[in-house]
C-alpha cells in the first residue's frame, strides 16, 4: 500500500509540473550540440608542425573536416542538386513581347503596332514554312497585277460557248420532234420540219453576223475618232503640267558620266621573255629588209623579174598581153614624147635615147633650165634613198645614224644631203642579227670590218639583243664569252697604243660603257669573277717590278670598275681590291718621266671618282698631288724640301716640272688645256706640259679637299700644302693658273685654321641616389629559394598562386563530379525500386488471378461429379 502511495504521489507532482508549463514537451529546450560553445572533441583534427616557427602564424593549425564536408554538400544540393533536377524540363512561361517590361499607361499605340506588325511576320514565317512542302496549292497567275481570273477584258466579249448555245435547237422544238408536242391541227411531216428548221438556223446565222459586223464598224470608228483625239489630250496635258526647273551642275554632270565611254582593255603587260623574242624577231625583220635593199642595187629578185614586163618594140603584136602588169609600176614601153623625140621610162627615171638630131635639140636650149632641171632630179634622188632609208627609224640602237632626224622636203646643199646618205648607207651595212663568235679571232675581225666606235657599239648591242639568256639557256654561256671578249679587246686596243688611237679608243670605251653595264646585269657573278681574274693577273705582273707605273691597258680597267660597279659600298668583292691596287701604285711607284706624272693624275682622278660618294679617302692621292706641286717648285742643288716618297727631295728629278725664268714669256702666254692623249704616252716633259700638269694638279686638289672637307683630319691633310703654295713662282705662269691656285689655297686656308674639339669621354645618364630607393630586409623563413630580382621575385609569386588556384579549382570540380554522379545513382537506385515493386505488384495480381481461375476450374470439376 505504501509504495502504491508513493507512485500516486510522484504522479500528482509530475502533473503539477506539467500543468505549470502549459504542457510542453520538456526536451525541447534542448540545443544542438553543434550549436554549443563547447565542440567534441572527436570532431577537431589536429595539424600537428615538427618544428615551431618565430614570427610565422598558421592559419590551418587545426580543423573540422566533418563539419566542413557537411556545408560543402548542403551548399552541393542547393546549387548542382537544384540545376540537376530542372535540367530538361521547361515549366516557365517566358514573355517575349515587345515592351513587356512597360506597365499599362506607357503602352502607346505605336508599342502595340509595333506587337501587331511582329505577331502578323511570325505567321507570314509560319504559314511560308508550312506551305513550302505543299504540292495542293495552285500557283495564281497574274498579269500586270491582276490575276487572270480578274482580267474581263476581251476583243470579242461573245465566247464560243455562248455561240454554240445560240446557235443550238430550242426546248419548244425538242419537245415537240421528239417528244409528239406542238398543235396536232397543224401537223407536218418530218421533212418539212426538218427543212423549216435548216432555213430559220440560216436566217439566226445571218443576223448574229451582221450583228457582228456592225458591231466592228463601230469599233474601228471609235478608235479612229480616238486617234485623231490622242494629239489633243497629250497637248492639253503637257500645257497642264508644271515647267521644270533648269538642270543644275549635278545633273549636267551626271548625264555627262552616263553617256562618257567606258575604259577600253589595254593590252597586257609584257614580262623579259617575251619582251627579248620580239626584239629578237624585229632584228631578223630589219635585217630581212637590209639585205632587200642591198640586192636591190645589184641582182634582182625572181619575182620582181618575173612580175616586171619586157621590153616591147613599136611593132609588137600584144602577144604578151596574158601578162599581169601592176598599174602602179611606170611605163617601159619604147614610145615618142611630146617634143617628138624617142625614149622610155625605166623605174620612173627618164632616159632619153639621144641621137645626132636630138643631141642638136638639146643644145639649143637654155643653160638655166639645165640647170633647175638637174637640181630637180638630184633632189628628187635624195628624197627617195631617204624615204627608201625610213625603216631604220624603228631601230632602238644608239648609233647616230639611226637616230638622225628625216630630211625635211625643201631644198637643201648638195653635200648636206650626200653626207646624211651615206651615214644611213654606211649604218645598214651593219647586219641586224648576228652569230655569236666562237673565237677571239672571229670577234677581232668583226670589229675590223666596221673599224667606227658608233658601229662597233651596235655591234656590241645587236650581238647582246640576239643572244638573250632568256630566249635559249645556251646564250648564259655565250654572253659570258662576249664580256671576255670585250675585255680582251680593249687591253689590245690600249696596249702599246700611238698618241692618235688613244682618242679614239676612249671614244670606244663611252659607247662600249652601257653594253658593259648591261652585260655585267644579266650574270653579275660570273662577270665580276671575269673582271676579278684580270685584275688579279695585271696586279701580279705589277708587283714583278713596282716601281714602274703600269701601262695604260692595266689602268682602264679601274675606269670600268669605276662606271660599272658601286664603289661607295664598305667592302665591294671588285671595288674594294681595286682600290688597294691603286693605292700600290700611287704609294710605290716612281715619277721619273712625263708618262709617269700623266698616269699618276689619271689614278687620282680614277682615285676621286671612287670616293665621291662615301667622302672615303685615299692618303696616296694627297702624296702625289703633294710631289706634283713640289715638283713644279725650282730649287737650287743644295736645297731640300721635305717630301714623303716616292718623289726625291733633291736632284733633277725633285725639280722635273719647274719653269726656268728665261722661258717666263712663252709659258704666261698659253692658254688653258687639259691633259692631252700624249701626255700617257709620251716620255720627254715640255713646257706646256709642265703648266698643264700643275693646273690640273691644282684642280684635282680642290676637288679633294671638297671631298674631305667633313672629316674631322681634313686640317692635318689641307696643312702640308700651304708651305708649298707659297714657293710656287706664280709670275711664270699664265692667268687660269693663277686663278685656280687662289681658289685652291683658299680652301687650304679655311681648312687648315679649323679647330678641333677635345676628345670627351661619352656623356652618361646620371645615376638616382641610393638613398631614395626604400631598402626592404627580407624575413627569414627557413626556405631556401634562388636570390631573384624584385620583377622575378614578384612573378613567381603570381606562378605560385596560380597553381594553387588551378589545383583547387581541379579539386573542386572533381567533387562536383562525384556529388552529381551521385544524384545519378540516387536517381537510377529509386527508378529501379519502383519498377521492382511495379513488377512484384503485377506478379501479386497475376497469381491471385491464377489462383482465381483455379479455383473456378475446381469448382466445375466438383459439379460434374
Amino acid at each position: 500500500m505504501g509504495a502504491k502511495n508513493k507512485r500516486a504521489n510522484s504522479d500528482a507532482v509530475y502533473a503539477k509540473k506539467s500543468a505549470k508549463s502549459g504542457n510542453k514537451n520538456p526536451f525541447e529546450t534542448s540545443t544542438d550540440q553543434t550549436a554549443t560553445k563547447g565542440q567534441n572533441a572527436f570532431d577537431i583534427h589536429v595539424n600537428k608542425e615538427k618544428f615551431q616557427i618565430l614570427g610565422r602564424i598558421c592559419k590551418h593549425d587545426r580543423g573540422m573536416p566533418g563539419v566542413s564536408r557537411a556545408k560543402a554538400l548542403q551548399k552541393r544540393a542547393q546549387t548542382i542538386g537544384k540545376q540537376y533536377a530542372v535540367k530538361n524540363k521547361t515549366n516557365k512561361f517566358v514573355d517575349r513581347r515587345i515592351g513587356k517590361h512597360l506597365s499599362g499607361d506607357q503602352l502607346t499605340e505605336t508599342v502595340m503596332n509595333a506587337r501587331f506588325l511582329a505577331e502578323k511576320m511570325s505567321q507570314v514565317r509560319a504559314s511560308n514554312k508550312a506551305e513550302r512542302y505543299n504540292l495542293n496549292d495552285d500557283e495564281l497567275l497574274t498579269h500586270r497585277g491582276q490575276t487572270l481570273e480578274e482580267i474581263e477584258q476581251y476583243r470579242d466579249e461573245r465566247s464560243d460557248d455562248e455561240e454554240l448555245d445560240d446557235e443550238g435547237l430550242d426546248a419548244d422544238f425538242t419537245s415537240a420532234a421528239n417528244f409528239g408536242g406542238g398543235d396536232n391541227e397543224t401537223d407536218q411531216d418530218r421533212q418539212t420540219a426538218i427543212d423549216k428548221m435548216i432555213l430559220e438556223q440560216k436566217r439566226r446565222k445571218n443576223e448574229i453576223a451582221k450583228e457582228k459586223d456592225e458591231v466592228y464598224d463601230l469599233t474601228e470608228k471609235l478608235d479612229a475618232n480616238y486617234k485623231l483625239l490622242l494629239p489633243l489630250v497629250a497637248k492639253a496635258t503637257k500645257d497642264e503640267q508644271a515647267p521644270k526647273p533648269p538642270p543644275d551642275a549635278y545633273d549636267k554632270l551626271l548625264k555627262e558620266m552616263i553617256f562618257e565611254p567606258r575604259g577600253s582593255v589595254t593590252d597586257k603587260l609584257i614580262n623579259v621573255e617575251e619582251l627579248a623574242k620580239q626584239e629578237a624577231e624585229r632584228l631578223e625583220k630589219m635585217e630581212n629588209e637590209r639585205l632587200r635593199r642591198m640586192k636591190a642595187d645589184g641582182e634582182e629578185d625572181e619575182k620582181d623579174t618575173k612580175a616586171r614586163p619586157k621590153h616591147r618594140s613599136a611593132d609588137d603584136l600584144d602577144d604578151g598581153y596574158f601578162v599581169a602588169e601592176d598599174d602602179n609600176e611606170p611605163d617601159d614601153t619604147l614610145a615618142y614624147d611630146l617634143d617628138g623625140n624617142l625614149g622610155t621610162h625605166l623605174n620612173g627615171k627618164p632616159n632619153k635615147i639621144q641621137n645626132d638630131n636630138a643631141g642638136d635639140e638639146e643644145e639649143d636650149n637654155d643653160e638655166e633650165d639645165g640647170e633647175e632641171e638637174e637640181d630637180e632630179e638630184e633632189e628628187s634622188d635624195d628624197d627617195s634613198e631617204v624615204d627608201n632609208l625610213s625603216d631604220l627609224k624603228e631601230s632602238d640602237s644608239g648609233s647616230d645614224a639611226e637616230t638622225a632626224p628625216e630630211q625635211p622636203a625643201s631644198k637643201s646643199p648638195k653635200k648636206k644631203s650626200l653626207t646624211s646618205i651615206e651615214s644611213k648607207i654606211e649604218d645598214t651595212t651593219i647586219p641586224f642579227t648576228l652569230k655569236m663568235p666562237k673565237t677571239y679571232e672571229d670577234f677581232t675581225q668583226l670589229f675590223d670590218q666596221y673599224p667606227q666606235p658608233g658601229q662597233q657599239a651596235t655591234i656590241v648591242e645587236r650581238l647582246i639583243k640576239c643572244h638573250h639568256p632568256k630566249l635559249e639557256g645556251v646564250n648564259r654561256e655565250h654572253v659570258v664569252k662576249l664580256y671576255s671578249y670585250l675585255l680582251q679587246y680593249i687591253k689590245d686596243r690600249f696596249e702599246d697604243a700611238s698618241e692618235q688611237d688613244i682618242g679614239k679608243n676612249f671614244e670606244l670605251i663611252s659607247g662600249l660603257m652601257p653594253h658593259l653595264y648591261d652585260l655585267t646585269q644579266l650574270n653579275p657573278l660570273r662577270m665580276s669573277s671575269t673582271l676579278l681574274d684580270v685584275i688579279k693577273e695585271k696586279y701580279g705582273a705589277y708587283l714583278k717590278n713596282h716601281k714602274i707605273y703600269p701601262t695604260l691597258d692595266t689602268l682602264i680597267y679601274f675606269k670600268l670598275v669605276a662606271n660599272i660597279y658601286s664603289t661607295s659600298d664598305f667592302r665591294h668583292p671588285l671595288a674594294t681590291p681595286t682600290y688597294i691596287f691603286m693605292q700600290h701604285i700611287l704609294s710605290r711607284a716612281r715619277v721619273r718621266t712625263r708618262q709617269d706624272i700623266g698616269m699618276g693624275l689619271f689614278l687620282v682622278t680614277i682615285a676621286l671618282e671612287f670616293g665621291s660618294l662615301s667622302k672615303r679617302l685615299l692618303p696616296c692621292v694627297f702624296n702625289f698631288l703633294q710631289g706634283v706641286v713640289h715638283i713644279s717648285i725650282p730649287k737650287r742643288d743644295v736645297e731640300q724640301v721635305e717630301i714623303p716618297p716616292p718623289f726625291e727631295n733633291n736632284g733633277p728629278l725633285s725639280k722635273l716640272l719647274a719653269i726656268s725664268s728665261s722661258t717666263a714669256e712663252e709659258s704666261a702666254s698659253l692658254g688653258e688645256q687639259k691633259l692631252q692623249p700624249e701626255d700617257l704616252v709620251t716620255h720627254t716633259v715640255t713646257l706646256d706640259f709642265k703648266v698643264r700638269a700643275l693646273d690640273t694638279s691644282l684642280c684635282l686638289i680642290r676637288e679633294a679637299m671638297e671631298l674631305v672637307a667633313e672629316h674631322p683630319g681634313a686640317c692635318y691633310l689641307a696643312a702640308p700644302f700651304l708651305p708649298l703654295f707659297n714657293q710656287l713662282p706664280l709670275k711664270l705662269y699664265p692667268a687660269h693658273v693663277h686663278k685656280h691656285h687662289k681658289d685652291a689655297k683658299e680652301l687650304l686656308s679655311q681648312l687648315a685654321e679649323q679647330k678641333q674639339k677635345r676628345l670627351a669621354p661619352a656623356e652618361r645618364k646620371p645615376k638616382a641616389l641610393r638613398l631614395l630607393e626604400p631598402r626592404f630586409e627580407a624575413v627569414y623563413d627557413d626556405k631556401r629559394r634562388p636570390k631573384m630580382s624584385k620583377a622575378k621575385e614578384e612573378r613567381a609569386k603570381l606562378v605560385h598562386k596560380i597553381r594553387r588556384e588551378k589545383k583547387g579549382a581541379i579539386r573542386e570540380i572533381r567533387r562536383d563530379t562525384a556529388f552529381v554522379q551521385e544524384l545519378k545513382l540516387k536517381q537510377i537506385l529509386q527508378s529501379d525500386k519502383e519498377r521492382h515493386e511495379k513488377v512484384k505488384r503485377i506478379y501479386q495480381e497475376a497469381s491471385m488471378q491464377q489462383g482465381e481461375l483455379n479455383e473456378l476450374a475446381r469448382a466445375k470439376k466438383r459439379k460434374k461429379f
